[in-house]
């Protein structure tokens, strides 16, 4: 019988601890013959994925007053620091990420947001440290043996959320009460994001085939679905297109790669209609937005009953944080009310990167965060690599997600876009020293 709970449903203890033990057996063989930083990376993954899995005892309080989850990025951060080196990823992992951490520490000085402010501190530094650590391992071990031992850490969600389909274990999701089976994870968000991130460690790996890509891919997208969460469907969109029109132009020779690509453009879109119908009215809301776009400047005294409704009531939110920003003072318009402020005033965080941003850091944080962005996008559109278009569709991907969630409010998110950034640079990197020497890894020194 059907098990549907508004809360996380855990999978019973019986099946729960075996999978536990078992999977702490696995990433031990996972991490053997591996460099320094690829076993940090496998770990640093496969601990989050086991704890999100065990939300009871990841969010209480440790015995020095951390929440078990604050207490390993802290140590994450702290052990990947030591491990880091000397290479010409730093500044350009750093640079982008630096001005942010900035007007952090500013708008912390003008709020006294101190608690909230560390806290984001300490996301955004595990963000760099997973990225340049992403680097290392990929210059020491190889893009593609990385990937596939990262990938494996996968089958716990995976298995869990079969644990949760066999026995009719669902979660009622927030927006109208639909199941979603997520395996015992706390919130249908931050587990379509884990698989999210499975999926892009399989399309991002330079060794796999192309056919293997593909049914990896498949498993990940049925998962999703599986999740119910709509957001990360369109996400899991521009990803898949990405595999596949490099599995496409990858079977041809390279004359016929941009026919081929372009064939493949065309043969992604004529299957676009066919998407209401397998989705229903889920997506239905969208279709509401882009027919009455004035929607969107409205102030959330005139939303009626109906307009709070649509997109689960992210238009509404939105709505309240800009209304509230513009209430500030002219230096909270330029640096905001204090990173995390909203918890305590708002009830649901903003399901908006760049609305929660400009609440809580202003103008000068939304400029530092589009800043990020565009600095590794345009990095990945510059790089000679054949996973170019691969890498501009993931980082179009974690742009939507940003639009109707905030995967930077969740470890999960930070794990997916400090691999797509490490990445990234590496591919950046490896296409510039293509015709140059490459210097020896084993030679750098750590930081």
């Amino acid at each position: 019988m059907l098990a549907l709970t508004s809360g996380s449903p855990p999978i019973p203890i019986f099946l729960l601890l075996p999978t536990m033990m078992l999977y702490c057996v696995l990433v031990v063989v996972l991490c053997m013959r591996m460099g320094a930083s690829a076993r940090f990376l496998v770990i640093a993954f496969a601990l989050r994925l086991a704890m999100s899995a065990m939300p009871r005892f990841a969010f209480s309080s440790s015995p020095l007053g951390l929440s078990w989850n604050a207490l390993a990025s802290v140590l994450l951060v702290g052990v990947g620091s030591l491990l880091l080196l000397r290479s010409r990823a730093v500044p350009l992992i750093l640079a982008p990420i630096v001005p942010l951490l900035l007007v952090i520490a500013m708008s912390a000085v003008l709020n006294g947001e101190v608690s909230g402010s560390i806290e984001s501190l300490v996301k955004y530094a595990y963000l760099a440290i997973i990225a340049l650590t992403a680097y290392d391992a990929f210059m020491a071990d190889g893009a593609g043996k990385v990937l596939l031992r990262m990938l494996i850490t996968f089958v716990l969600p995976l298995a869990l959320q079969g644990f949760s389909l066999l026995l009719g274990i669902a979660k009622a999701t927030e927006s109208d009460g639909s199941a979603s089976y997520i395996g015992g994870y706390n919130h249908e968000a931050a587990f379509s994001i884990i698989l999210l991130t499975g999926l892009l460690t399989a399309i991002l790996n330079p060794r796999l085939r192309a056919l293997y890509k593909l049914a990896i891919a498949t498993v990940c997208l049925g998962g999703i679905l599986a999740a119910n969460y709509r957001t990360a469907v369109i996400t899991a969109g521009p990803l898949m297109l990405g595999l596949l029109i490099a599995s496409i132009t990858g079977s041809v020779r390279a004359n016929q790669r941009p026919i081929a690509g372009l064939l493949g453009v065309l043969l992604v879109l004529s299957a676009v209609p066919v998407v209401p119908m397998v989705a229903g009215d889920r997506f239905d809301a969208i279709k509401t937005v882009w027919e009455n776009p004035e929607i969107l400047s409205k102030a959330p005294a005139d939303f009626s009953r109906a307009d709070t409704q649509i997109l689960s009531g992210r238009l509404l939110l939105w709505s309240q944080y800009i209304t509230a920003w513009d209430a500030g003072t002219p230096r909270q318009h330029m640096l905001g009310f204090g990173a995390n402020a909203w918890e305590g005033r708002y009830r649901y965080y903003a399901h908006n990167t760049l609305v929660s941003t400009l609440y809580e850091l202003g103008v000068l944080g939304v400029a530092a965060m589009l800043l990020l962005w565009i600095w590794m996008f345009v990095m990945a559109a510059t790089a000679r690599t054949p996973a170019r278009f691969t890498l501009v569709m993931a980082h179009l991907g974690f742009f939507l997600l940003n639009m109707a969630t905030m995967p930077f409010w969740m470890i999960e998110g930070l794990l997916f876009y400090g691999l797509l950034c490490g990445f990234t640079v590496h591919a950046n990197l490896q296409g510039r020293a293509a015709k140059r020497p490459v210097a020896n890894p084993a030679r750098l020194r750590p930081i």
